[in-house]
């Protein structure tokens, strides 16, 4: 099964190995989910699977075999911002992403 990730299907990473983090940034090029401490502590990387709040550089992509993956790309409507981007812009929380984890 694919992985959908803000609604588009994905083939999955033929290497076992490969983070959902590396997998969304590296081969995918979705640079809004950020790599910060690589280790789980700062939540730059979280992500929404199948509604649930997690973090991408904990995970391997082959885990998530035929979920729906939500980034921060994913939440806009057309033209309109989501309300978490509207906040993000309004508190200065919109360079890096290291100090304003998920």
């Amino acid at each position: 099964m694919p992985i959908t990730i803000n609604g588009q299907s994905y083939d999955l990473p033929e290497d076992v190995r490969v983070s959902l983090l590396d997998f969304l940034r590296e081969n995918l090029g979705h640079s809004g989910t950020k790599k910060g401490c690589n280790q789980g502590a700062c939540g730059a990387c979280t992500v929404v699977v199948d509604g649930e709040r997690m973090l991408a550089c904990l995970a391997l992509a082959v885990q998530y075999d035929g979920s729906e993956i939500v980034t921060i790309e994913g939440l806009v409507d057309g033209e309109a911002l989501h309300p978490l981007q509207s906040l993000l812009i309004e508190h200065d929380g919109f360079q890096c992403g290291y100090c304003t984890p998920g």
